[in-house]
Order: structure tokens, then sequence, then C-alpha cells
């Protein structure tokens, strides 16, 4: 069922980026850094690096939407292995639009699926999640953005930095 979940969010996604033509167009990668996105040893949530692809489209010069996956290189104890995604659909406006940086609002909802697996009992357990998220960013005119977000399902503060090529 959840192999089900994640391909229907997965696809969901690329028809997103895939069947919207408009005048600002655009798709790019990154890299993630997740504040609870991975287990301590005392079972408490830690940072983790992760890879995140996303699209863009702007509807106006200052609204648009944009959604993402990110794939959390997530560490747990031994014998514990994780697994984790996040994919975000979410509403922008821009603040500030100029030239040289686009400043924007971000408000939407992401998807969490998170597997773990305990390799010495075989048992494997997995779950997805939905909730809001909130979040700033910042895009230069050569693409180059950062974001910070506050993700609701997994109570994580998420910071990407990438590039968005305009198609």
């Amino acid at each position: 069922m959840t192999k089900i979940k994640f391909r229907l969010a997965l696809l969901t996604t690329l028809f997103t980026i895939s069947t919207i033509i408009s005048q600002e167009l655009g798709l790019g990668a990154g890299v993630a850094v997740g504040t609870e996105s991975s287990i301590d040893d005392d079972l408490s949530g830690k940072m983790a690096l992760g890879v995140n692809v996303r699209g863009l489209y702007k509807i106006t010069p200052k609204w648009g939407i944009t959604s993402g996956a990110t794939y959390f290189f997530s560490t747990a104890p031994e014998p514990l292995e994780t697994t984790l995604y996040v994919f975000n659909f979410d509403g922008l406006y821009s603040f500030v639009k100029n030239p040289v940086i686009d400043f924007y609002g971000l408000v939407g909802f992401d998807v969490v699926y998170a597997k773990f697996e305990d390799t010495e009992d075989s048992n494997a357990y997995d779950d997805s999640q939905l909730s809001m998220e909130l979040g700033l960013g910042i895009m230069s005119r050569i693409g180059l953005f950062f974001e910070a977000k506050a993700e609701g399902a997994i109570e994580q503060g998420q910071f990407t930095l990438g590039y968005i090529i305009n198609l």
C-alpha cells in the first residue's frame, strides 16, 4: 500500500511539473538539510542531508506554485535502518521581485513517507503522513535559491540550497 502511495505522489509531482506550460516554468535540484531526519543513539532526532528535485510554475509575477521531492540520507543506530522521503506541494507569493532577487513566502502541505526496518528481527514498519508547512525563500535571477521551511509531519526545519533552470 505504501509503495502505491509513494508512486502516486511521485507521479502527481511529475505530472504537475510536465503538464503546465507557462512563461515562467522551472525545473531544479538542490541539497537539503533536515533537522530531525535521522535517529540518534538515544532515539531522538538528528540532522541529515538529502537531495531535492522540484518544479516551479509562476502563475503571475507575484504568485506561483511549486512541488518537489526530497530523499534524506537518514541514519539510525544498529540494528535499525531508515528510509525517508518528503513530497512538498506549495503556493508561493513574492514579497520582493526585482531584476536581481525574488524573496518569497511558501505555504502548503507535505507528505512524508518513512520506513523503519529492524535488521535483527526482520521486522519492517512504514507509514506516511500529511501535514502543513510554512517557509521563506530567496532566488537570484540566475537561478540559485535558498529555502527555509517548517515541516509539520516530522516536526523539523528543512533548509535547501539549489539551482532552478527556467524552461
